[in-house]
């Protein structure tokens, strides 16, 4: 959480906070509020679902947090911001998001600018299928027919 309390100064100090960024520190990949809140209560800690959007909300403001996606369940994932950024390949089914260590798209970005003569402030890359666990799931079950 250390390189987080630049951003943080002036705003009380908080366990309910401190859980979520941990929460989020350890995750592999961006969570919805639900998954926050259901890891933090695995480990018995007493908090509120409302109490969570607060949070996310606050560390959104404050540019703690950024949606990295969100998908036709209309949930959004949450991630740190960190100083390289992401892109995910998102499964279809189960909805999980895998990152993907490379950016494909920085090259193309800086040609399509200067063409253009636009400045880009960000970007987004997301592939979508089927992850491994699910293609293996939708194979045994055609072949259990």
């Amino acid at each position: 959480m250390s390189m987080f309390y630049e951003n943080l100064k002036g705003c009380r100090a908080s366990k309910n906070r401190d859980e979520v960024l941990a929460v989020m520190e350890r995750a592999s990949a961006p969570l919805t509020i639900d998954e926050i809140y259901l890891k933090i209560k695995k480990k018995k800690n007493s908090v509120s679902l409302s109490t969570i959007y607060r949070i996310i909300d606050k560390l959104t403001s404050l540019n703690i947090v950024r949606i990295a996606a969100t998908l036709d369940d209309n949930k959004a994932r949450y991630e740190l911001v960190k100083e390289q950024h992401h892109h995910y390949m998102i499964c279809n089914k189960c909805k999980k998001m895998i990152p993907i260590d490379i950016c494909p798209v920085e090259e193309l970005e800086q040609k399509i600018a200067d063409s253009a003569g636009f400045t880009i402030t960000g970007h987004k890359f997301e592939l979508y299928g089927e992850c491994k666990n699910c293609a293996k799931k939708e194979k045994e079950l055609t072949n259990d027919f």
